[in-house]
């Protein structure tokens, strides 16, 4: 005779069965954590508001306030149950390579925005599928990444524990296969506390693993905490010039002392792929004036031995000039008070507006180089647009917590504001995939913090085919850096139509300086549009404003004119052979007609690319529907075939 699960008899037998329902001061307990308020959606909690797992109770969740979550109906009613992990191609091969090494350490340099926190946690289920590790452990840069991987683990169903600051506990909470922690907490105690939590088979991800090079004790603290992990998975955004002298655990080096990568999915390969956005650099110009006491005293008394304290400094940023002078001059532009800052804010909310045309929630971000000057750029986007936006400390020196500068990236996330400005950065691994239009308005130049600032604006979301801009200073290492990113994308793309024409053919971090004490900013002149940087290519002030005037008689957005110039070029050109050439002299006008077909083909693989990535499916499968649409092989299409197959693939994107 069956008995009844109710009452005392829950509690008989050595595996009772787990309970599925939330209590009532359970729920209470949910509903104040969440502050009445929808943990997805953030709508406020009416009646009939669901208590849910986070971690699935199919899948073992437990029934208790530390796997819980206040949803509404709608949010919860989505959420349903998941189905299994889908992995991008890039995602696959750096599974198979991790395999295929079997290697105690592994290291995956991907660019920002390509998915970097999915691959590890599939790989991570999978190895616990295998029955090789029965734990997994995160060690994150930042307090906001350690809450952010916990969401995402259980999410892909690993219930996973964010250690907060001072929780002894929480490295081996019970109900969780595993927990997340950042870097700075394995200072002290915290390394021993995780290393006793690796006593059974664990897999470790180390995540921005570059981080544990900042300074000896963070590294030392990781190599103690977790050497006894069976595997370790290192991940980086951003390439770093870090060598053997300086070492960072669990990373290899080749004979010259440089870091070794075993998998690399970068920049160009993600946009080539539809993985990531394309971004447009737009570089200012302007003259910047100012007076350094110290800097006179020391050239006049070489001179003539007497100090003169009226000298002024004048250049002009895009001009080639000492660093102690570039420093200077951009502390001059970057006072609110002064033309250059509210020209370029003004310029680029004028951005902003064209692109929420077509993307309604689209917003942007000033990166500042100090909290004061981040104040004062909120005040003049308030004046712009009449709203004032967040400012968000989120260097760790200066709000050790960052609990509110979560709160306030969170809720930038989730809403539709126009405008955050954050001081040096908003922290590596944080997605805000609406971010747009950029502006950088700080001095440090290196290739690294570069990078990781470009690296909030490439991440895509569904039915969005728009470029991010960054308005940068036009001085010359900043646009070194801009090239070398574009020279990536476009050498990448030819790389991609090279080996998918193949395929149909055989059938199928340094801070930068400070501002000197006695430097005396005097006056920035308004900002000047200088040069843009997309495609691998400089684009003129007069092309981008002949690609908008264009953009407008087609009925295009002016958020897509950098698009035309390529074509506007190609144009150009073989207007000016037709009016120069002589009739025995027609094979000039063959060379206007290569760089069209040129670009075609890129266009063409783009798109192909991207119809591929919306409907999951393989790029050659996207080849074999042209065919069969009865468009012959791109490598034997001719110019007109070209551009039929592109409006082809442009319907296909909007059925997408």
């Amino acid at each position: 005779m069956a008995t009844s699960q109710t009452g005392p008899a829950m509690n008989e037998g050595p595996n009772p069965p787990l309970r599925r329902r939330f209590s009532n001061a359970e729920r209470a307990s949910l509903y104040l954590a969440a502050d009445g308020r929808c943990s997805r959606c953030d709508a406020e909690l009416q009646p009939g508001w669901h208590a849910d797992h986070m971690a699935p109770y199919s899948q073992g969740g437990p029934t208790d306030v530390i796997n819980g979550q206040a949803l509404c109906p709608t949010c919860n009613l989505k959420k349903g149950s998941k189905p299994p992990m889908q992995l991008r191609q890039w995602q696959r091969r750096a599974v198979d390579a991790f395999y295929a090494a079997n290697a105690e350490n592994f290291l995956v340099s991907a660019t920002p925005g390509a998915g970097k926190t999915k691959f590890s946690l599939h790989l991570a289920r999978d190895l616990m599928q295998r029955g090789i590790v029965e734990r997994v452990v995160v060690i994150a840069p930042s307090d906001n990444l350690r809450v952010q991987w916990a969401d995402e683990a259980s999410a892909a169903g690993i219930s996973l524990y964010p250690v907060a600051p001072g929780d002894i506990d929480g490295y081996s909470k019970a109900g969780y296969v595993g927990c997340v922690v950042t870097y700075q907490q394995l200072l002290g105690t915290g390394q021993d506390l995780l290393r006793r939590a690796m006593r059974r088979p664990t897999f470790a991800i180390l995540d921005e693993i570059h981080h544990a090079g900042d300074n000896k004790s963070w590294g030392d603290a990781l190599r103690m905490a977790v050497e006894p992990a069976v595997h370790r998975l290192c991940l980086t955004g951003t390439p770093w010039r870090r060598d053997a002298t300086s070492p960072i655990p669990f990373v290899r080096y080749d004979v010259n002392g440089t870091v070794a990568v075993d998998y690399a999915y970068e920049y160009g390969a993600a946009v080539a792929d539809g993985v990531c956005r394309r971004i447009e650099f737009h570089a200012y110009d302007g003259e910047a004036r100012w007076t350094d006491p110290a800097r006179v005293r020391r050239s006049t008394i070489e001179e003539n031995g007497k100090s003169d304290v009226s000298v002024e400094f004048t250049a002009k940023l895009g001009a080639n000039m000492p660093e102690e002078d570039v420093s200077a001059a951009l502390d001059t532009v970057y006072e609110p008070k002064y033309a250059w800052m509210p020209s370029i804010l003004a310029q680029a909310d004028a951005m902003l507006s064209e692109v929420r045309e077509d993307v309604p929630d689209a917003a942007g971000l000033v990166v500042a180089e100090r909290q004061w000057l981040a104040q004062g750029y909120a005040a003049l986007l308030e004046q712009i647009t009449g709203t004032r936006p967040p400012v968000v400390v989120s260097d760790p020196k200066a709000d050790p917590g960052s609990r509110l500068a979560k709160q306030q990236i969170d809720q930038f996330r989730k809403g539709t504001g126009r405008w955050i400005v954050a001081v040096k950065m908003i922290s590596e691994g944080v997605d805000i995939p609406r971010l747009a239009v950029g502006v950088y308005a700080s001095k440090t130049q290196t290739p690294l913090f570069y990078r990781q600032v470009v690296g909030r604006f490439v991440r895509t979301r569904p039915n969005e085919e728009i470029n991010a801009r960054l308005l940068i200073p036009a001085v010359p290492e900043l646009m070194r850096h801009a090239r070398e990113i574009e020279e990536e994308l476009r050498h990448q793309l030819e790389i991609a139509a090279q080996e998918d024409e193949k395929a149909q053919g055989e059938g199928g971090a340094s801070t930068g300086q400070g501002m000197l004490d006695f430097r005396t900013p005097l006056s920035a002149s308004e900002s000047v549009f200088d040069r843009a940087i997309l495609q691998g290519a400089e684009v003129s002030a007069e092309e981008l404003a002949a690609a908008q005037a264009k953009a407008q008689e087609l009925g295009i957005p002016r958020a897509y004119a950098a698009n035309l110039v390529p074509l506007l070029r190609a144009q150009k050109t073989q207007e000016e052979v037709s009016v120069a050439a002589v009739p025995q002299q027609a094979r000039p006008a063959e060379i206007p007609h290569y760089r069209r077909e040129k670009l075609l083909r890129q266009e063409v693989e783009t798109l192909a690319r991207k119809v591929a990535y919306r409907r999951k499916i393989q790029p050659k499968d996207i080849n074999i529907e042209l065919l069969r649409a009865g468009h012959p092989k791109r490598a034997k299409a001719t110019v007109a075939e070209l551009e039929a197959m592109r409006q082809t693939l442009a319907g296909w994107m909007g059925a997408s």
